[in-house]
């Protein structure tokens, strides 16, 4: 069981300050090394830190009144720029470190030309967000949420307990995660029984996922947003729960490499103007071998989180925190 630093009977409101201070200091604190650019690591967290910022604004959304410049929109601005550099310093990094050491040598002209366009590329991402991070918008943004951390304001909801309404919050994240169509890519249907298709039909499979990735995509999104809302509440169940949060992360991960997949192919081919299985066919068999490995570790979990027993133990683990849970 988890030991906890605070009291289980903290408002929403004050909870909703704590969080959001957590967050918005992961983010400010690493500023300096953002701008400094000699490592990779800060941009990645100031990137989860930003998102998770957001998450927590929209999680806590009736319990809190914030200034008018705080809104989903105005953050998501300021991650999506983050994002498209981490997005190239990742790619920079496959590029390098997993695929350069195993191209031919009939290869390798062509991928000198993708990684110099690379690395132009990331160059012009970095200045433009150094340009956002010095504008006026992410200052004003700043200093506004500042304000409210030092005078917050809260809405008639911000007074009620956490525990009094956790289940409210959750469940309404996890039923429409259930119900996403993404769980469905994969797998055939049959007189309203669902069946996963074989992993020995590598045919059929690669063809679900070029026909329905957007879907899978779609899917990693709501699980990556449904885990971080769950990890703010981490404290306040059993570590049954947290095993569950990892299976989130879990799964984030194994649908992000697909993703990385799709935007490493339209990269090379936008770069090189022909399919990537003429141009590198080396990392073309090697994301053909990785789809293959994917559905290998994705269909298990795809096979619990179908199971109608498993979905029923899930909620009824949400409608017990752990003062309920030791009455």
């Amino acid at each position: 069981m988890n030991e906890h630093q605070f009291d289980l009977s903290i408002s929403l409101g004050d909870y909703a300050h704590q969080v959001i201070y957590q967050n918005f200091h992961k983010v400010v604190d690493r500023e300096k090394f953002v701008f400094k650019d000699k490592e990779i690591e800060p941009l990645h967290q100031m990137r989860v830190g930003m998102r998770r910022l957001r998450t927590s604004i929209q999680v806590f959304d009736n319990a809190i009144a914030l200034p008018q410049l705080v809104n989903n929109s105005s953050i998501g601005k300021i991650a999506r720029n983050l994002g498209e550099t981490r997005d190239l310093d990742v790619l920079k990094q496959e590029l390098l470190d997993r695929f350069q050491p195993l191209l031919s040598k009939k290869e390798e002209p062509k991928f000198d030309k993708v990684v110099k366009h690379l690395h132009q590329k990331r160059d012009q991402s970095f200045l433009n967000l150094k340009k956002t991070l010095n504008g006026d918008r992410y200052q004003a943004l700043k200093q506004a949420i500042q304000d409210w951390l030092v005078q917050p304001t809260y809405k008639a909801m911000g007074s009620l307990s956490v525990l009094e309404i956790l289940p409210d919050l959750l469940l309404p994240l996890i039923c429409r995660l259930f119900l996403h169509s993404g769980w469905m890519v994969g797998t055939t249907l049959q007189s309203g029984k669902v069946s996963l298709i074989s992993i020995e039909d590598t045919a059929e499979l690669n063809q679900q996922l070029r026909k329905f990735g957007s879907d899978l995509h779609d899917l990693r999104k709501q699980i990556k947003g449904v885990r971080y809302q769950t990890e703010f509440f981490s404290d306040f169940y059993e570590d049954s729960y947290a095993q569950r949060i990892e299976t989130f992360k879990t799964m984030q991960e194994l649908i992000g490499q697909l993703q990385d997949h799709v935007v490493l192919r339209d990269f090379l081919e936008s770069t090189l103007k022909e399919d990537v299985e003429k141009s590198l066919p080396t990392i073309a068999q090697i994301m053909q071998e990785e789809s293959i490995a994917f559905w290998q570790s994705w269909q298990p979990l795809q096979e619990q989180y179908l199971s109608p027993e498993f979905r029923k133990s899930l909620r009824s683990m949400l409608t017990t925190p752990l003062v309920q849970a030791h009455l």
